[in-house]
């Protein structure tokens, strides 16, 4: 009896992970995700925004303003969302079947009076970032051990400027930390995204994974 029991716990654990990252995505949930990403309205946003977790501007140092976590189904949604047009379900699918089973952490940082741009960070595969004032950290962390990413990348973000007949320039307002994940290395139902700063700061993202798609 306590045999059987422990194995459909395990069998229930390893159901509810399934279950939270809907993975591999079926042909219809492709084209759910297709059809809201393609509502392009507040359903859509508000959607896409549990996969979202924000912060206050700090006292000085960079703005850890923002970091996502998209699981298959929302990068679906996501995309589909960018798409008009002439855009359908079929290509939807395609789409989804060139990206993957891969989740995408993403991490927006922002400059701040006390930060600037001075030199543009550079990317490794420690997941380290380099700045003009040491090193940023980001790891994704499950069951207390970091999850190795498969793809780390990052962009710089910018603001429009001046304008006029003579045009106008841009602005750099910080930098996007993206990494790629293989979904089927999430073993739990808490993920948690941890960023360390130049200037010490220990920013902590928490999302539950059996409350997203």
């Amino acid at each position: 009896m306590r045999i059987t029991l422990a194995c459909l716990l395990a069998v229930g654990l390893c159901v509810s992970v399934a279950l939270a990252l809907d993975r591999p995505l079926s042909d219809e949930a492709v084209r759910e995700a297709y059809f809201l990403g393609q509502r392009h309205d507040e359903t859509t946003a508000q959607f896409l925004e549990t996969y979202r977790r924000y912060f206050p501007i700090p006292e000085s140092g960079p703005h850890v303003y923002a970091v996502e976590f998209f699981t298959p189904y929302a990068q679906a949604v996501e995309a589909a969302s960018k798409r008009a047009g002439n855009y359908s379900a079929q290509q939807a699918k395609e789409d989804y079947l060139l990206r993957g089973d891969s989740v995408r952490v993403g991490v927006h940082i922002r400059y701040t009076s006390t930060y600037g741009p001075g030199a543009a960070p550079s990317t490794s595969k420690t997941t380290e970032l380099t700045g003009r004032r040491g090193e940023f950290q980001v790891r994704l962390i499950q069951r207390g051990t970091a999850v190795e990413a498969k793809n780390v990348k990052h962009e710089g973000t910018w603001m429009s400027v001046g304008g006029g007949k003579g045009g106008g320039g841009s602005r750099a307002t910080g930098f996007i930390v993206w990494q790629e994940y293989d979904a089927s290395n999430l073993t739990s139902d808490e993920a948690t995204v941890e960023i360390d700063t130049p200037d010490g700061q220990h920013v902590v993202a928490s999302f539950d994974l059996s409350r997203l798609r």
